[in-house]
């Protein structure tokens, strides 16, 4: 798997290729942003001095992924994370030149509510990356209006199967409880959701940490992508990241990010500002 790393104004890397530990590339920080950063293990980590600067860095990053797959394989797939946090970038990508009309962008996860509901990632899709040129790309909703997404997951699964996999790009963020799209700690088909190698591409989620049921790719579908991204933002993201990759856990009740992070095939990059 080739993950994308920048060149920025310093790197430290330790260990070796077969022996992934992690790299740091870190942007400067201003004086009032400098803070102590937390060494994360088992990912490539860039540190941004702010939200700006990560949204246009990790855009330009998945473009030139992007690109790369439309020159190989004339086509290029994208799944992408919901919720606050990934809007700045969205909006940084959709004004990356690309020949969009061969780009088919997906959500990682969907909350099972109306696709004009506010709290849609179709709708956060449409709304801050389908714009302007980025309108010509294809998108893949998850979403179907019927009652349940258990009702729907035969319908899903075979269309993600046939128009979204293999995946070129995956960017995932992560709760502060440790879920990444909508694979959460409470989550009872641990086998299904979170095996590196399994053959459901998709889950229906039922979660006490949510107020509605959900549907999501799972890390098999997801470690599709061959360049893969964590993309977080503050402290406190960072501190459960480092707490959740922590030497002693034990991956049979880590939380989802120990499971994205240790089963990718190659290390995740890990983008983040204070």
């Amino acid at each position: 798997m080739n993950v994308a790393i920048a060149t920025a104004c310093s790197a430290t890397t330790t260990g070796t290729a077969a022996n992934v530990t992690h790299i740091r590339t870190r942007m400067p920080l201003s004086k009032a942003t400098a803070m102590p950063v937390i060494d994360i293990p088992h990912v490539r980590a860039r540190d941004f001095a702010d939200a700006v600067g990560l949204a246009d860095g990790l855009a330009t990053t998945v473009a030139t992924d992007l690109r790369r797959a439309i020159a190989e394989r004339g086509v290029a797939t994208l799944a992408l994370a919901g919720g606050n946090t990934p809007r700045r970038f969205l909006q940084a990508l959709s004004r990356q030149p690309l020949d969009w009309a061969k780009v088919r962008v997906l959500p990682v996860d969907e909350r099972w509510v109306p696709n004009t509901d506010p709290r849609s990632n179709e709708r956060l899709l449409r709304e801050h990356l389908l714009q302007g040129v980025a309108a010509a790309a294809q998108l893949v909703p998850l979403y179907r209006p019927v009652e349940t997404p258990e009702a729907a997951l035969q319908s899903v699964m075979v269309d993600v199967a046939h128009r979204a996999l293999p995946l070129d790009v995956a960017v995932l963020g992560m709760g502060e409880d440790g879920h990444i799209a909508s694979l959460f700690p409470d989550l009872v088909r641990r086998d299904v959701g979170l095996s590196p190698a399994g053959r459901a591409p998709v889950l229906a989620i039922r979660t006490a940490a949510a107020p509605e049921p959900r549907i999501t790719l799972t890390l098999s579908a997801i470690f599709t992508a061959p360049a893969l991204y964590l993309h977080i933002e503050g402290a406190a993201k960072r501190r459960v990241l480092a707490d959740a990759l922590a030497d002693g856990v034990n991956p049979g009740t880590a939380l989802p990010v120990h499971a994205f992070v240790t089963g990718a095939p190659t290390a995740p990059a890990l983008y983040w500002c204070p």
